[in-house]
């Protein structure tokens, strides 16, 4: 930034006050204003430069024109959209509620979803990864590892299989291995590679154990009843990646009710079965990847019971996880462009292991197709965060798509502008410009997202009387 000028009139201001004062005295600091809130506060826009025209098909007439030279400081500003918290806390609490919507519309009904779907046998499960050697255990009342049968016990390595220390939440070296040596690194990098495809073989074999049990074939148990999902991936401290699903019986469609032997009962069986049949062999690994033994099922009641495990307490579960920030020292949130960055990464010794090994299993002409490389700051997960099936409920489109009609509903400015001609042909033209803001202009926008999260949540308290429901 320029020096002040001797005797100006922001000769002796810190830098704060000054990039304050600069932004609060642009000529298009009202205009930016609206647009930032527009925005949702948004802390790391996009800027585009271009236009966007609309033209008459039998006229050539120019029916509407939207350019970026109209826009505060000449370029239209959008918001990034980015899910993690970590990146931009104003968007990602945009996207945890169009999760908490999809995912309570699905259990509860509404946004398109009968009110029915209530009535259908749903549970909440818990997929676990496999174990890939013993790591340190957070522990409140006993030891790590209790010497109790270990003391004198000692791996290949000649390091003990025992650990008498307790481990607070926060320990670094909760998660990371007892030897590291004996752990598998290589098969935990490749179970989170693998995890879609293993949801995959999971889906389609849900049909397959219910025909065994209910002695039909697998095109009839899928023309009696479908099995819909909503499910989100958690990063456990040892790095692995586990699912948070909640599972639903239908008919054959979304607004038929399961047949009668559709049970609850029936449901949980199935998932059961269906999860210790699903394996996968990959080439160049010793291990048979499948889902870990540990596999909770709860039931998703209705009720509003303080022991019910109901529809909204849920979806506020699954929203959490979508925008969590990444595990710290476990995760980071950008990819990693080099192998030099990752001896400086922000992570435990465990976790850099687990990159380390994603880069080099990434050489690997059999594991060239995984992109490990691309996914190393993810430990080589490659899937969605958060994912459902097609009936499952609503999508983020749809939601999105209501919100910009509500928008315009309230005369809100508009990214693009639309016209009621049916004969009209649109021009679009935009380029990247940009993003982020500057020094002083971000100080405005975290407390426009400030303001606006302030009366998200007073509106929430007057609709609910106190009681959190969610997002």
């Amino acid at each position: 930034m320029p020096t002040p000028a001797p005797g100006g009139p922001d000769e002796g201001l810190s830098f704060t006050d000054r990039e304050i004062l600069s932004t609060a005295t642009h000529p298009d600091f009202r205009a930016w204003l609206a647009r930032v809130r527009h925005i949702g506060g948004c802390q790391h826009p996009i800027h585009l430069i271009g236009h966007t025209l609309t033209v008459d098909a039998a006229t050539g007439r120019l029916v509407q024109a939207f350019t970026s030279a109209e826009q505060p400081h000449g370029r239209l500003t959008i918001a990034c959209g980015n899910r993690r918290r970590s990146r931009c806390e104003p968007c990602a609490r945009l996207h945890q509620g169009d999760t908490y919507q999809v995912v309570v519309s699905g259990l509860a009904g509404g946004k398109g979803v009968p009110d029915s779907v209530r009535a259908h046998p749903r549970v909440f499960v818990t997929f676990t990864a496999p174990s890939f050697g013993p790591v340190h255990r957070h522990t409140a009342d006993e030891p790590c590892r209790p010497s109790r049968g270990r003391r004198g016990l000692v791996c290949g390595h000649g390091r003990p299989l025992w650990c008498l220390d307790r481990h607070a939440p926060g320990d670094p070296l909760t998660g990371s291995p007892i030897c590291g040596d004996c752990y598998d690194y290589p098969a935990a990098v490749l179970w989170n590679a693998h995890t879609r495809d293993l949801w995959q073989r999971l889906h389609r074999n849900l049909y397959e154990a219910l025909a065994t049990t209910r002695g039909i074939s697998r095109a009839a148990a899928r023309q009696s009843v479908r099995v819909a999902y909503a499910k989100v991936a958690e990063y456990q401290r040892r790095g692995s990646v586990h699912f948070h699903a909640v599972m639903r019986f239908d008919g054959p469609t979304l607004d038929t009710p399961p047949p009668a032997w559709a049970t609850l009962t029936l449901l949980t069986q199935t998932i059961r079965t269906a999860a210790r049949r699903v394996h996968l062999a990959v080439p160049g690994l010793d291990t048979i990847l499948r889902f870990g033994a540990q596999l909770d099922i709860r039931p998703i009641l209705p009720g509003h019971g303080s022991d019910d495990l109901t529809e909204r307490a849920v979806a506020s579960y699954i929203a959490k996880y979508v925008t969590k920030p990444d595990v710290a020292g476990i995760t980071v949130d950008r990819p990693i462009r080099d192998a030099i960055t990752i001896s400086v990464l922000p992570v435990t010794d465990h976790a850099r292991t687990l990159i380390r090994t994603c880069w080099n299993l990434s050489r690997r002409p059999e594991y060239k197709a995984l992109n490990l490389r691309r996914s190393a700051h993810q430990l080589g997960y490659r899937g969605h965060i958060a994912s459902k099936s097609r009936a499952y409920s609503t999508t983020y489109t749809a939601l999105r798509a209501a919100r910009e009609q509500h928008r315009r509903d309230h005369n809100d400015q508009e990214d693009t502008h639309t016209d009621d001609h049916t004969d009209a042909i649109t021009d679009k033209h935009w380029t990247y410009a940009g993003t982020g803001h500057s020094a002083g202009q971000a100080m405005f926008a975290d407390a426009i997202a400030d303001d606006l999260q302030a009366a998200r949540e007073a509106a929430q308290n007057a609709r609910t009387g106190g009681e959190h429901h969610g997002p």
